[in-house]
């Protein structure tokens, strides 16, 4: 990975949303399709109410087509970049957001992989930044907001958090662009010397 070159996820990041896309329509489409098969056993009279009863299956089909085209289009659309002063985050099929989070902002970086995406080698690199994270300012937990840049569906997960907490340590608090610790050690020798007297 190099400084300021833009990448994208990991094509893994396409098997795991299809993963989910078929853990959550498989039993649709069975659950939907239930009535014909039970009524083709136990009533075949209801058979004669066969378009409506093949109208639901038909419905979950047409919206599994649409979210596998738009898994496809998400995924072309992602892109990353880390530049020497930024986290740079595109992404978006209809609506296109670009996310850019200044090191100096950073306050903390979570690196989260679930046990889907653990079985596909890929990981989430979040950045956090401060009073952007839920409703009191970086608590944890259900109904908080997610960070403020995802690097999400990377394989190189481990790599990427360690470029970005490089980046942020060698970086002043809140990004003043001066050393001013010599300053500060001066100042507080001139207390000591005040304080003694």
């Amino acid at each position: 990975m190099k400084e300021g070159e833009r990448f994208k996820p990991h094509p893994n990041l396409k098997k795991l949303y299809y993963t989910y896309l078929a853990l959550v329509f498989i039993p649709l489409i069975i659950l939907t399709s239930m009535p014909l098969w039970l009524g083709a056993v136990l009533a075949p009279e209801i058979l004669s109410y066969w378009p409506a009863l093949l109208l639901p299956p038909v419905i979950v089909v047409a919206v599994c087509i649409f979210v596998a085209y738009w898994i496809r289009r998400y995924y072309e659309s992602a892109f990353f970049t880390l530049t020497k002063d930024e986290v740079i985050v595109e992404r978006g099929v209809w609506w296109r957001m670009k996310h850019v989070v200044p090191y100096a902002r950073v306050m903390s970086i979570d690196v989260i992989q679930g046990p889907i995406s653990r079985r596909f080698g890929i990981a989430a690199v979040d950045v956090h930044t401060a009073g952007y994270t839920g409703p009191a300012g970086g608590t944890s937990g259900p109904g908080t907001r997610r960070a403020e840049a995802s690097l999400f569906g990377i394989q190189n997960f481990i790599e990427v958090r360690d470029f970005i907490l490089g980046h942020v340590r060698s970086r002043p608090l809140f990004g003043t662009g001066k050393d001013v610790s010599g300053e500060i050690l001066e100042e507080l020798r001139r207390i000591r010397k005040a304080v003694e007297r």
